[in-house]
């Protein structure tokens, strides 16, 4: 025990690993920042009072259902981001001007068109997700008001991905951080009838894609200043941008692809995920969105944190220091690990303290207790696999994530889902039980390839 805790001791104080999260902190603030509004939403939704529980649970399916049509969106502004970063790098901020206004055009008519897809095909996709009537007439109408914000959404993502691109991550971490202050200073006036019609579920919607309008409002305003910093009139106006956009489309398209098939995945293994937990009842789904909403963030902090750590141990790697990478890597793990337990402690005592927060009715303070307790385990498993799942994949072990993803998401997880939670109706804590499985084997698969790996090879 003496030396287990000098090691941790040793861990906390490392130099890199103090390094690590200090240049991390600002993708974690970005990642807090437009999460967050979910949150604060789901807090107010959840204390409406009548149908508070059928609106949490209408609030998770229509986010997800959102989801599936956002996420192509963010894997472009992603595309985007990486022929920015390679012209702007090499010098050549001509094409990187002509490339992100394609884009931001590209993203704009694709978003329309995914828009109208929603209205055409929306109920269809939320009646996967969900049996109970009210449930699905509550979710249709939140995502018809929420994916108005869609296209200002896209053209944010582009945005973010310039400022990534040329090395200015707070930019765009001012932009999300005052559109989501306007979501969450609206939300209340326009979910509990303050100076306005009391709208509950839909407030929020309507909320949020304000707070959407507002993103890319103000991210067009920041980077007006460093386009005409860097270009003439004269040079702008010369380009044909119609042309350009055609060109730029399919180079971002073929980029994005992979990432959104990956998402695609993600996101449908979410909407199984989501019905197999209605089999206890909708206080159960509502549960369940509540504790997703949660660990979304543990989630992408840690991912986040992986791709910092990453490029700190690749450029070890590249200098020939292997051992001191291996040792970051290893330091960094044990101290995500020591927050982890922690969390999880919090968690496993006080579960009725973190659901009564969002929601006041008794049988979801109840139920979400119990699904509460039953995953504590599973966030230490979360944040210290998601951690090193990014680094191997930063270190160009893709092969075997694409592997072990493949093998836990449709050989563990998804038959556990579809056999337990729709097949058999099993009780939610089971479901819960499942995911924290899946990230157990996640976390020691990634972490007994790590030990294998020989780093001289990257």
């Amino acid at each position: 025990m003496e030396r287990l805790l000098r090691r941790i001791k040793s861990a906390f104080s490392d130099e890199l690993v103090i390094q690590t999260f200090r240049l991390s902190y600002i993708a974690i603030l970005s990642i807090v920042v437009s999460n967050i509004h979910n949150l604060i939403g789901t807090v107010m939704v959840g204390h409406v009072g009548e149908d508070s529980v059928e609106q949490v649970s209408a609030m998770g399916v229509a986010l997800i259902a959102l989801l599936l049509f956002s996420s192509p969106m963010n894997s472009f502004g992603s595309a985007a981001q990486s022929m920015i970063s390679r012209f702007w790098g090499g010098g050549d901020k001509k094409r990187a001007l002509i490339s992100l206004k394609s884009a931001m055009i590209a993203s704009f008519l694709i978003s329309i068109v995914l828009s109208a897809i929603v209205f055409l095909i929306g109920d269809k996709i939320i009646s996967i997700s969900s049996t109970n009537q009210k449930v699905r007439d509550y979710a249709m109408k939140f995502l018809i008001l929420r994916i108005l914000g869609l296209p200002f959404s896209a053209v944010s993502f582009v945005l973010r991905g310039f400022f990534d691109a040329i090395g200015k991550p707070t930019e765009h971490l001012k932009f999300n951080f005052y559109s989501t202050l306007v979501c969450v200073i609206l939300s209340p006036f326009l979910i509990f009838g303050i100076l306005f019609p009391r709208l509950e579920l839909y407030g929020f919607a309507i909320a949020s894609s304000i707070s959407s309008f507002v993103a890319m409002f103000l991210g067009l305003i920041y980077v007006k200043d460093y386009i005409s910093s860097h270009f003439s009139q004269e040079d702008i106006k010369q380009e044909s941008y119609i042309r350009s956009l055609i060109f730029f489309f399919f180079k971002n398209l073929k980029i994005s692809i992979p990432a959104i098939g990956a998402q695609f995945i993600a996101v449908s293994t979410f909407i199984v995920f989501m019905r197999a937990s209605e089999s206890g009842g909708v206080e159960h789904q509502a549960a369940t969105f509540i504790l997703a909403n949660i660990i979304s963030i543990f989630l992408l902090t840690s991912s986040a944190t992986g791709a910092t750590l990453a490029g700190l141990s690749g450029r070890l790697v590249g200098n020939g220091k292997t051992k001191e990478a291996k040792k970051l890597i290893y330091d960094t793990v044990i101290v995500s690990g020591t927050f982890a337990l922690v969390i999880s402690l919090i968690f496993f005592l006080f579960p009725n303290h973190i659901v009564d927060g969002f929601s006041n009715d008794d049988e979801v303070i109840s139920v979400g207790s119990k699904v509460v307790r039953v995953f504590s385990p599973g966030l230490f498993f979360l944040i210290c696999g998601m951690m090193l799942i990014n680094t191997l994949v930063a270190l160009g072990d893709t092969k075997f994530v694409i592997l072990l993803e493949f093998v836990a998401h449709f050989i563990l997880l998804i038959p556990s889902l579809l056999i337990f939670g729709i097949l058999m109706k099993a009780n939610s804590l089971y479901i819960w039980l499942i995911v924290s499985l899946y990230f157990a084997i996640l976390f020691f698969a990634s972490l007994s390839r790590f030990n294998k790996l020989h780093l001289e090879e990257f």
